[in-house]
């Protein structure tokens, strides 16, 4: 890549930047629904079709913010994981706030059930490789675990895994009754306990 696509490619990189700034204060003021990409353009000092060039739609805008701000998120999260002194307390701690996150996300922007739905193929699309992140993170956290004889498991990895994939399967659950409910917001408080009994089962279970 030669100096001047690189120089390109940086403006390009900080423009996008702007507007996702410019987009989300539109989209916790006014709702994801309701802004337009008029409304975002003239924030920016921009005609609508200048935005094209850089995004095909407001979701796609929001997506993309969502995810960039979910990675500083989860790296702030993890420090503060490694604050907690017993190996179930981190977990637990990491999963709840995990959840904490979209749940604020989500309803800040008022994000509809109908938008939701219609997002979510190409958000799993984005967050897959933070997802590999996440179970890399928590496998060390388990691996320490055992290392101190809190608990006992042949494969830190697999539980990682799955600790991950029941965290997410009960916040779509949510999700998806809100979908189905046409709710304005999304409920996560239900599985948000769920998810604290189920981690107290799961690690009785590792320590015997």
């Amino acid at each position: 890549m030669n100096e001047q696509t690189e120089t390109t490619k940086n403006k390009k990189e900080l423009v996008k930047e702007k507007i996702g700034k410019v987009a989300m204060k539109c989209f916790a003021k006014y709702g994801l629904d309701k802004t337009t990409l008029d409304d975002i353009a003239k924030e920016m000092g921009l005609n609508k079709a200048s935005l094209y060039y850089y995004y095909k739609n407001k979701e796609d805008i929001f997506l993309e913010v969502a995810i960039t701000e979910g990675q500083d998120f989860l790296k702030t999260l993890q420090a503060h994981v490694l604050e907690k002194k017993s190996t179930e307390a981190r977990v637990l701690y990491y999963l709840v706030e995990r959840i904490n996150y979209y749940k604020n996300i989500l309803n800040m922007n008022r994000v509809s059930a109908e938008t939701l739905n219609r997002m979510l193929p190409r958000f799993f699309e984005l967050f897959d490789a933070i997802l590999k992140q996440e179970v890399e993170f928590l496998t060390r956290i388990i691996k320490e675990g055992v290392k101190k004889e809190e608990i006992h498991t042949t494969n830190p990895a697999k539980l990682a895994s799955s600790l991950i994939t029941v965290n997410d399967a009960l916040k779509h659950h949510a999700e998806h009754k809100a979908i189905l409910k046409n709710q304005d917001q999304i409920d996560y408080s239900q599985i948000t306990e769920e998810m604290k009994l189920l981690v107290a089962l799961i690690f009785k279970g590792l320590n015997k």
